[in-house]
């Protein structure tokens, strides 16, 4: 399987089946053949092999009017990448062992910060303005999350305030002390022995943190 590498090879992909759907992490299940399957490994169905904790993915803003991760969300680390890795990566580009062309191609960003809240940035810069993210995983601490050796994000009815500036449970307040990408929580459903499910919808980005 081609690895896509750029926006334009993905644009080619949605114009020639006519589609707007992106399914995150896909693996061999895609959500059907009207989605774009994105996913680490290049399994049936996966359109873009990629890597989701490396940025930019190979897709132009604002080319999809929904977005879906089923059990994606709590394997996306929530911390920033080792500091020492970075600190390398900046080394070899200013010492010009490597080149920034490179860089790009097998590192992605050098210092995106904390992962998971790069990750949401990314899933609003694709969405096309009003385009929704649905998004389900099991509640920390259930059985469900603790079975998997390779869960390691913890996401419960509250961590999406810090994605919506006018979130119920915080009136804005937790959105403040990060200020990401802006999200309206549409539906935040959740079951503390079982799974949780959200629906979140691209706000207009605001200069002013106004909203």
């Amino acid at each position: 399987m081609k690895k896509i590498k750029t926006p334009k090879e993905t644009e080619k992909i949605i114009n020639k089946r006519k589609i707007s759907k992106l399914d995150i992490g896909c693996g061999a299940n895609k959500q059907g053949p009207d989605w774009v399957g994105m996913d680490y490994r290049a399994l049936p169905g996966v359109d873009i092999v990629q890597d989701l904790g490396l940025f930019p993915w190979p897709i132009a803003d604002e080319t999809f009017n929904l977005a879906t991760a089923s059990h994606v969300l709590e394997h996306i680390s929530p911390l920033p990448v080792d500091p020492r890795i970075t600190g390398l990566a900046q080394m070899l580009l200013d010492k010009k062992l490597v080149s920034k062309k490179d860089m790009d191609k097998y590192v992605g960003e050098i210092a995106p910060g904390p992962i998971f809240i790069r990750f949401m940035n990314e899933v609003w810069r694709i969405l096309k303005p009003g385009g929704e993210f649905m998004a389900s995983f099991p509640y920390p601490g259930s059985p469900g999350f603790w079975q998997d050796p390779t869960h390691i994000n913890g996401i419960n009815e509250t961590t999406f305030d810090y994605f919506d500036p006018k979130g119920i449970f915080s009136n804005g307040q937790l959105w403040n002390i990060y200020k990401p990408k802006p999200f309206y929580v549409k539906i935040n459903s959740w079951h503390l022995v079982g799974f949780s499910e959200v629906v979140l919808v691209k706000r207009e980005f605001r200069e002013d943190g106004k909203y």
